[in-house]
């Protein structure tokens, strides 16, 4: 058989009174010779009688969702997610999480709560087998995507579902059957309901796709955002526009930068620094991470409107390195420009950030006790402005003398 495991899986399927079955995209992959992704794995019992039959083993037995009926197998280095067969009963409010769940089902019942049919198929561990209620090896073959049962009745309780078949279509290199790709256009209004975190996630996995398996295909992720144009996903993204022109994404090599650079381009903001934290908090990025992406997209368009070296390199020195390339994708002579005075700085090792200073408010409080600490900022800038023109060095002692000259314009 080509499903490859291990022998503690092997081990692990002994200790059952039942089959126990590798399903999901180990399975899908093993057949397609791409890379492996983790091990899921489900049988007839339920958590309760899976923990009493590994009571004394070698496996370490983690409840991850009592309602659910999942839980983490482990042995050393290796570990499995297993499932046990249910029925998923949804509500009508769109979420990835059932309302109900209904164990004591059969492996065919179970494979009916699957979302498309090439994650569908059940290898038996014990009998070296496989069952594929759905045709999804077929599927494989034909490299399609469609729907385990009707997409009406697939896709129409869950965003989520409607997001992971455009990720598949851009990782795998597959097309989607026209019946599910009409559905899914049908209720792309369900991606609404998801969390921002998980949206994000998404979007990072389906930018990223070409990178996934061997399979797929340099901008892979075009045909997918071609589809989020159609459907207009973008409004469920919180995003101002029903479709983005994508220009930038295509041609850089930090695909998440490329891309709010060609939303930002679509829009058209006042602001760009503006609408990126705006956009950036509503699908939940860290501020960590959106005060890089602000810095790195800002400084992409300060270079474009020309902004002159010194405050240029005083705000965007640190992300250069990554700017460079984003600019150099509009203008190479624009880009080669800011990278001569970029190594300038860095040959005369000149001082272009206030923390390099040899003063810091620490010390303008200690010899200036009476100066607001909110005019410290405004002080130590104008210190590093003089310093970068050499018209005072970056000495302690002459920075905290010069402090007393500031404090008349500051």
């Amino acid at each position: 058989m080509v499903i490859q495991i291990s022998d503690k899986l092997k081990d692990l399927a002994r200790l059952l009174p039942c089959s126990l079955y590798v399903v999901g995209g180990y399975v899908r992959n093993s057949l397609m010779g791409i890379e492996l992704p983790d091990i899921d794995i489900t049988s007839s019992l339920t958590l309760d009688e899976l923990a009493t039959h590994l009571q004394g083993s070698e496996f370490e037995f983690k409840v991850k969702s009592k309602s659910l009926g999942t839980a983490i197998i482990s042995y050393e280095q290796e570990s499995y997610e297993y499932s046990a067969f249910r029925r998923d009963i949804y509500g009508q409010d769109g979420s990835h999480s059932p309302e109900k769940v209904e164990f004591n089902v059969s492996a065919q019942e179970d494979a009916s709560r699957r979302d498309f049919t090439i994650n569908a198929i059940y290898y038996d561990i014990k009998k070296d087998e496989l069952l594929d209620f759905y045709h999804g090896i077929d599927d494989i073959k034909k490299r399609i995507l469609r729907t385990v049962e009707s997409p009406d009745k697939v896709l129409s309780k869950d965003g989520v579902r409607i997001l992971r078949l455009f990720r598949f279509a851009a990782e795998l290199n597959f097309k989607i059957d026209k019946e599910t790709l009409l559905t899914a256009y049908k209720y792309a209004g369900n991606v609404r309901d998801i969390s921002n975190e998980r949206k994000i996630t998404e979007i990072i996995k389906i930018l990223h796709s070409p990178l996934k398996y061997k399979v797929s295909k340099p901008n892979a992720f075009m045909r997918v955002f071609k589809i989020f144009n159609k459907a207009q996903l973008w409004s469920c993204f919180g995003m101002d526009t029903p479709k983005i022109k994508f220009n930038i994404v295509k041609k850089v090599e930090h695909k998440s930068q490329g891309f709010l650079i060609d939303l930002i381009d679509t829009v058209n903001p006042i602001s760009v620094s503006y609408y990126l934290e705006r956009v950036l908090e509503d699908i939940g990025l860290p501020k960590k991470m959106q005060a890089h992406y602000i810095n790195v997209i800002s400084g992409y368009y300060a270079a474009l409107n020309r902004e002159n070296n010194k405050p240029y390199f005083f705000k965007y020195f640190d992300n250069f390195p990554i700017i460079y390339p984003l600019v150099s994708k509009k203008s190479k002579l624009l880009a080669m420009k800011y990278e001569f005075f970029y190594k300038y700085i860095i040959s005369h090792k000149l001082v272009i950030s206030v923390k390099d200073l040899k003063i810091s408010g620490d010390d303008i409080k200690k010899y200036y006790p009476e100066v607001n600490p909110k005019r410290y900022k405004a002080i130590l800038e104008s210190l590093l402005s003089d310093v970068f023109d050499c018209r005072l060095n970056n000495d302690k002692k002459e920075l905290i003398a010069a402090v007393k000259q500031k404090l008349k314009y500051l």
